[in-house]
């Protein structure tokens, strides 16, 4: 129960303030994280995107240049006519030193196999020799390349292209070594603006650094060496995919890299790249909406503070006379000085109140002809209030002083009603005291029923007779007051009845009771009438219902106008 308390607002601008301004600020905020999710999502493919377009370019400048050196012997070995030239070593050696970005070429391995053998292979492509002085050269690919190393001779850093050469007989012919610049390599990529401005660099199958552009990488010599997470995430990742992208940990992630290899060479080209500089507009964008949303917000604030003023004004003041209202002070009605909703509710108080005044009026002067507990009953439950009924079982009692009509004949009204009042006072209190619900007066006659409610119609039965046994047992005290004022005493017989009954509002709109019909009413008022002087009958049904625990003076039968069958009722 404690926690519906936190849901409680103790003035209407607090709920306007937390029941709008929350919904308004949750969906604002819903809103901007959505949008920023997307957003960022979206720019971050889009990076990854133009990142793999950007390596592959590279790659594809770089592939260039390390085919040019084969492409070159395609084209000066090819004949007009188709045939194969046939060159000697000094020849080839000579071509490849006269290429862009080719330092040296050296061969290992003895020249005289050249003029010796027909058939020679080579992992760089396929040699054809014949007893000549040169060699027939068909086809060419790459068998390896170094990583980069600085030559101090030639005061650049190069790469050296290995070509193992071999006869027909798998016999080893010799090497012929192509040593390029690498910046010769770089060259087309190095031009590029984004490999100018942003961090990147190539790095070797095993990780280690062959070239880069940024400072903080100088000094170190392999991938991951630093226990970078995101380094040695990149290193995992190429080794199972040949290119893609890998972020670092928060939002947004501190550093997002692509990588890309190369496809002539065991090369990995990486691209760095800061996650806030990536993002940069769209935290731009949610730091302006962020600020517009806390602008929203103060405008709201001063919209419920200044505009919703009125409104509250007036729900305080009806609150207040409302409280006013329910001690009992209606004071005079608050003035209407709007035509809208508030207005109208001003006006409907003021009509309520007016109403509430004279039904007051109404039930202070014809209240006390109105039975309690059937008034608690309708505020209680006001769909009590509503004409109509339903059956069900009750217990009955009905009263009667003997001899009454005899003695109303030898006494003056003044005095048979005021008798008659200081009876039913006290008659009257002794039922309500037992939750019995007064039908009607009949002369000196009261007629009660009591509804089981919540209770089991023996419980009932058993405070019916209770309350019976009660009224006899002031009656003594009642009649020594009427003795000590020299005014007749009285006798009283109860008659008690249980059974079916339509119980309900019986009347109309305007004019109604809450009472009981049935024919058990009627056989309560006969069991009544076989009641003697301070005598309480009960029918055999009553008796049944206690189980027979009552203690009975007698029993007897006898038959009961309206009853076709004689009944047997019980003195206790």
């Amino acid at each position: 129960m404690a926690n519906l308390y936190v849901f409680r607002f103790k003035t209407l601008q607090a709920r306007l303030i937390i029941l709008l301004l929350i919904p308004v600020f949750l969906i604002i905020l819903l809103g901007g994280v959505l949008s920023f999710l997307y957003t960022r999502d979206a720019m971050l493919n889009q990076w990854n995107e133009s990142a793999e377009l950007k390596l592959q370019r590279a790659a594809h400048y770089i592939g260039m240049r390390i085919s040019k050196p084969l492409e070159l012997l395609e084209i000066l070995f090819q004949n007009p006519d188709g045939e194969k030239s046939f060159l000697s070593l000094e020849q080839i050696i000579a071509f490849l030193g006269e290429m862009d970005g080719v330092l040296g070429v050296d061969f290992r391995g003895s020249p005289q196999n050249f003029s010796s053998k027909e058939v020679v292979k080579s992992s760089l492509g396929k040699i054809n020799m014949k007893h000549r002085k040169g060699m027939r050269f068909y086809h060419s690919s790459i068998f390896k390349i170094s990583s980069p190393e600085y030559d101090t001779d030639k005061g650049h850093k190069t790469v050296t292209m290995t070509l193992s050469l071999s006869g027909s007989g798998g016999e080893n012919l010799g090497t012929l070594d192509i040593k390029i610049s690498f910046d010769y390599l770089l060259k087309d990529i190095i031009k590029l603006g984004w490999w100018q401005s942003d961090m990147a660099c190539i790095v070797d199958q095993t990780g280690k650094y062959m070239a880069h552009t940024n400072m903080t990488m100088t000094g170190r010599k392999f991938l991951g060496d630093g226990d970078d997470p995101l380094e040695n995430a990149i290193f995992e990742k190429m080794s199972q995919n040949s290119f893609g992208t890998v972020s670092s940990s928060g939002h947004p992630p501190e550093m997002i890299a692509g990588f890309y290899k190369l496809e002539q060479v065991p090369w990995t080209m990486i691209l760095f790249a800061r996650g806030d500089k990536i993002l940069e507009p769209i935290i731009t964008y949610r730091n302006a909406f962020a600020l517009g949303s806390l602008v929203l917000v103060v405008v709201i604030l001063l919209l419920i503070r200044f505009h919703v003023g009125n409104i509250v004004k007036h729900v305080k003041l009806l609150s207040d006379k409302a409280r006013r209202v329910a001690k009992g002070h209606y004071g005079t009605p608050i003035p209407v000085d709007s035509e809208d909703e508030i207005g109208r509710l001003i006006l409907s108080y003021n009509e309520m109140v007016k109403g509430l005044e004279e039904r007051d009026f109404i039930r202070n002067s014809f209240g006390r002809y109105v039975d309690p507990e059937f008034a608690k009953i309708l505020i209680d439950h006001p769909e009590a209030g509503r004409l109509g009924g339903e059956r069900r079982e009750v217990a009955m009692m009905m009263s009667d002083i003997r001899g009454f009509t005899a003695l109303s004949e030898t006494l003056s009204p003044e005095i048979i009603i005021s008798i008659l009042n200081r009876y039913f006072s006290v008659m009257i209190e002794i039922i309500q005291n037992h939750n019995g619900i007064i039908v009607d007066f009949f002369g000196d006659s009261i007629l009660v029923f009591f509804d089981p409610l919540s209770d089991s119609l023996a419980d009932t039965v058993s405070r019916c007779i209770q309350c019976a046994k009660t009224m006899q047992e002031h009656m003594s005290d009642f009649n020594r007051s009427m003795h000590e004022e020299d005014l007749p005493e009285l006798a009283m017989g109860i008659g008690i009845n249980a059974g079916p009954v339509i119980v309900g509002n019986i009347g109309s709109h305007t004019r109604s009771k809450y009472g009981i019909v049935g024919s058990a009413v009627n056989i309560t008022s006969r069991i009544q009438a076989k009641a003697g002087k301070d005598e309480i009958i009960i029918s055999h049904g009553v008796y049944d219902y206690l189980d027979g625990q009552i203690p009975v003076k007698k029993s007897f039968s006898t038959a009961l106008k309206g009853v076709d069958q004689s009944m047997q009722l019980h003195v206790i």
